[in-house]
């Protein structure tokens, strides 16, 4: 199986196992592939009929919900000592809580994306205003947290 990361070009190089320092037997990140939401903007078998151009045995890993402590600190362990990359999408208000999580994970060169400012589970039945709100908060939070707004990937 080989792991591949989205990110936005020149967001990061990819870690082939074979380079990965200190474990010559890491998973590594086969590739990185640059995408555009103008060309993906509905992704998901469950929901759309788009989906990414994976090779045979690849996968994306997705991180949602955080950064949470302890368990975003044992997942970076993890995924740098194999040398891989995922994409991580952030609440607003975790980023808000754990600034130097978020910080970590843009550092360590994952992609970094938004999950609304506090997850509500009916984001689809709020008032527009609200929904506006969640989604532009939870981008501002974890822009914050960064430091730079274009670090923040342009995925929702």
């Amino acid at each position: 199986m080989s792991f591949f990361a989205l990110m936005l070009a020149g967001a990061t190089v990819p870690a082939f196992a074979a380079e990965c320092p200190g474990n010559p037997d890491a998973l590594g990140t086969s590739r990185v592939v640059a995408i555009s939401p103008n060309e993906f903007n509905n992704v998901g078998t469950m929901q759309y009929k788009q989906t990414l151009p994976l090779n045979d045995h690849e996968v994306v890993i997705t991180f949602d919900d955080g950064p949470l402590s302890p368990y975003t600190d044992i997942i970076l362990k993890i995924l740098a000592t194999q040398c891989v990359r995922a994409n991580y999408f952030l609440i607003g208000k975790m980023a808000h809580t754990y600034p130097y999580l978020v910080r970590r994970i843009y550092n360590a060169g994952h992609t970094v994306g938004t999950h609304t400012l506090d997850h509500p589970l009916a984001l689809k039945h709020l008032p527009l205003s609200l929904a506006e709100h969640e989604v532009d908060g939870g981008i501002a939070a974890v822009e914050a947290a960064i430091g730079d707004p274009k670090a923040v990937a342009p995925f929702f």
